[in-house]
């Protein structure tokens, strides 16, 4: 899942334990059972067409068992264009210039210049009157909606992720810790020293140095500016005002720990071209002890891994802390993707639409998109939804595939995966009940302004392109702190902050959230 750093938490800690919390979120109240179950529509199915990202190499299509099941329980015809994450933005920014959008339009962003320009001039229907009537989307947690709201309306449909376990996050070889005599770290410097460790100190075993601490590509290392900014997403809350983390003092401090790692061989030489898949080859390949990416990766590396090696295990951090012992994971605004419906829909199809997601968020439908057919893709053993390999055969994917419409609900989709072992699973669940304890809230989680739109992405990306040139060598830290100076002073920016500001506070008193 690209552009983790977006999915930031806006609302009060959540103090609940992972069992309340899966509960609370996956819940069958009999009192809500409207959409539970399988359509209770008699009639004509209802035509549905949209177009999805879906990460997976193979593509489910119409002729899948389960997509056929999932069309008789909710009595609707779909028309679903999988979109590569490769291709999705290229094609999305097609659909939204020509206006030849589905009628269920996705969106992995609803923070866009183009989106919020679309919404301001109408271009999609204003669903706060109907989400009333939908009482399975109730069931989603307040803040998803509080969160995805627009102008203090819902344009949107969240689609639900939990608020902790994806974002870019280092997940560690635990048995490599473990042969070295190394406790979990949990500040900075214990990184740096247990990277310094899976470098130099032989952790495989073979006699040769030829393993590195992490592998990354630049967006890899953005926790390091957040743990030591004390804040999720890009910007810090100080003083009841919003700054830009690129801005910041702890930002240059941050900045230099990367370039530390860098100088010392400690992450990817090849960090500033480096791709996703790449990372995982080095991984999964034994190369290296280190990446930052998503807990439900854990199982994907670890499960490749134990084919050769039985005790391998990529464990995800709890947390890391701040020179001050401020913990940092990061959060999410408790959805990831929302959909929108054009007006071009009449209300009728809308609210049909509408049923067809309400259906999705029922605890049956959610597990038949997600899991497949109790007996055939899965069986349920002390609780769990165990895969069959029928599940692998027919393409089904927990968040994936036709799992791509809706997440599953609760904390499925961060700490289960098919065929994943039990002790790497009950671990998961650990570290989830820590970070629900140690998340930050992103202080500008749904804050746009026009100025922002207009000049930040220029701004954003000088600061990057620099910072890589220091990380290389190629610039002095000196020349940095001129630019970050001349940034400050730059009408732009200031004009950016000023408007962010203003969007911030607006925000805060919309959704009562105080500051």
């Amino acid at each position: 899942m690209k552009r983790r750093t977006r999915l930031t938490h806006l609302t009060l800690a959540v103090p609940l334990a992972f069992s309340l919390v899966l509960t609370a979120c996956g819940g069958s109240d009999s009192a809500s059972n409207q959409g539970e179950g399988e359509s209770k529509t008699s009639g004509k199915p209802t035509e549905i067409t949209t177009a999805i990202m879906n990460y997976e190499a193979d593509m489910v299509g119409e002729d899948n068992v389960v997509w056929k099941e999932l069309e008789k329980r909710t009595n609707t015809k779909l028309k679903i264009t999988w979109i590569p994450e490769a291709s999705f933005d290229e094609k999305l920014n097609v659909m939204l210039a020509s206006g030849d959008l589905p009628e269920l339009t996705y969106v992995e962003s609803i923070d866009t210049p183009q989106i919020r320009s679309l919404i301001s001039q109408g271009v999609f229907w204003d669903l706060t009157p109907f989400i009333k009537d939908y009482p399975n989307m109730n069931k989603l947690p307040k803040e998803t909606w509080s969160n995805s709201k627009i102008d203090g309306k819902q344009y949107v449909i969240p689609r639900y992720y939990p608020i902790v376990g994806g974002g870019l996050f280092p997940i560690l070889r635990q048995d490599w810790l473990d042969k070295l005599g190394l406790k979990t770290p949990e500040s900075l410097d214990d990184l740096y020293q247990v990277l310094k460790a899976f470098t130099e100190g032989d952790p495989d075993g073979n006699g040769n140095k030829d393993t590195i601490g992490m592998a990354g590509y630049l967006g890899s290392f953005n926790f390091i500016f957040n743990v030591m900014n004390e804040t999720g997403g890009a910007w810090k809350l100080r003083d009841g005002s919003i700054y830009p983390l690129i801005t910041e003092d702890k930002s240059r401090e941050a900045l230099l720990y990367v370039k530390k790692l860098y100088d010392e061989g400690l992450i990817s030489p090849d960090l500033a071209i480096l791709k996703l898949n790449q990372v995982l080859e080095a991984v999964k390949g034994n190369k290296a002890g280190a990446a930052s990416l998503s807990m439900a990766y854990s199982w994907e590396v670890t499960g490749e891994l134990r084919k050769t090696l039985p005790n391998a295990e990529f464990r995800a951090l709890p947390y890391l802390k701040s020179t001050n012992d401020v913990k940092y994971v990061p959060a999410t605004g408790g959805f990831y993707g929302a959909y929108l419906i054009p007006k071009k829909v009449s209300e009728s199809k809308v609210k049909s639409i509408l049923k067809f997601l309400d259906y999705g968020y029922s605890q049956e439908v959610n597990d038949l998109a997600n899991y497949g057919i109790k007996g055939v893709h899965y069986n349920e053993e002390n609780g769990r939804k165990i895969s069959t390999e029928q599940a692998n055969k027919d393409l089904v994917k927990v968040g994936g595939n036709l799992g791509s419409i809706w997440r599953p609900l609760g904390f499925a989709q961060v700490i289960d995966s098919v065929g994943i072992a039990n002790d790497v699973y009950e671990q998961n669940k650990k570290t989830i009940d820590e970070r629900l304890k140690s998340y930050l809230k992103d202080p500008a989680l749904g804050v746009v302004s026009d100025a922002y739109n207009k000049f930040w992405p220029d701004i954003d990306k000088k600061v990057t392109d620099f910072r890589v040139k220091v990380i290389l060598g190629q610039e002095s830290i000196d020349a940095y702190d001129q630019l970050i100076a001349k940034i400050k002073e730059d009408a732009n920016y200031k004009k950016v902050v000023e408007e962010m500001n203003a969007a911030y506070k607006q925000r805060v008193a919309e959704n009562g959230l105080g500051e």
